[in-house]
């Protein structure tokens, strides 16, 4: 049985890094140590009953004092009303936090090359896995981030610290190459080399794309579904998706992901 932690912490900081933006450390070094990439945590602010329900949010990153783990870090973007009343809290407050829920990435033995993909703030659970593919497996990673504008491209800087190369596409052309991020991807193909496996977080349109993409060239894909839900451990059945080849079956999100293997879900999108 997963281990399973739910307790106030306290926020160590919380910074706006663009407009409707931010990064948020929370002091919770028991959960940050056995977390893995591509795993999440259900958060509430205590004491409010607007809104009721927790909210999902990746693991975004360790945060490490010295040699010692002394909690996580969230990324996240103010969509509606929990992300903006949590936008309003500072560094001392508190924070109702469950998890690690979900099962993440996995990085089989034998990779040696893996493309990335992230758009927008799906590029959150995609910073701990780059950082742990290479420490702990010496993975070269191709990362393409995309956004709609300069302002949603998000933590080169930290895929830059780690060696990795790092492509960029925005629609309106403000940074990096003007268009869609899977074109970027497609391209890549003929300058970086086919990779070991593709792993890819973002819009449901963007995952369904890379999908097909990685489909056409026989490529291992792993998504990360961005899914609505209300309990994050499979009681409330509200973040179905259907299963591949099965049809009238489905998994769930919170329970059987939130990482999928690419050919195991039906991904709705164009």
């Amino acid at each position: 049985m997963k281990k399973l932690f739910q307790k106030k912490v306290q926020i160590l900081h919380h910074i706006e890094i663009g407009p409707g933006y931010f990064r948020m450390g929370l002091a919770f070094p028991e959960l940050a140590m056995i977390a893995r990439p591509g795993q999440f945590v259900m958060v509430r602010l205590p004491d409010r009953y607007i809104p009721l329900l927790r909210r999902p949010f990746s693991v975004h990153s360790r945060l490490v004092e010295g040699d010692e783990i002394c909690g996580f870090e969230l990324l996240y973007k103010v969509v509606g009303q929990a992300t903006q009343a949590m936008s309003g809290l500072k560094a001392g407050d508190l924070l109702d936090v469950l998890g690690p829920l979900g099962n993440g990435f996995s990085c089989p033995d034998g990779i040696r090359h893996v493309f990335l993909v992230a758009g927008g703030v799906g590029v959150a659970c995609l910073c701990c896995l780059a950082l742990f593919l290479k420490e702990h497996k010496g993975v070269r990673s191709t990362v393409f981030l995309g956004g709609r504008s300069a302002a949603d491209v998000l933590c080169r800087e930290e895929f830059d610290s780690i060696g990795a190369k790092v492509r960029i596409t925005t629609e309106d052309g403000s940074l990096g190459e003007k268009g869609v991020i899977t074109s970027m991807v497609q391209k890549a193909f003929n300058v970086d080399g086919k990779p070991d496996m593709i792993y890819a977080c973002g819009p449901t349109g963007m995952l369904k794309a890379v999908s097909d993409i990685a489909a056409t060239r026989d490529v291992r894909c792993q998504i990360s579904l961005e899914t609505a839900m209300a309990c994050g451990f499979g009681v409330c059945l509200g973040c179905a998706v259907e299963k591949g080849g099965s049809p009238g079956a489905y998994l769930h999100a919170c329970t059987d992901g939130p990482v999928f293997d690419s050919r195991t879900v039906v991904i709705e999108g164009s």
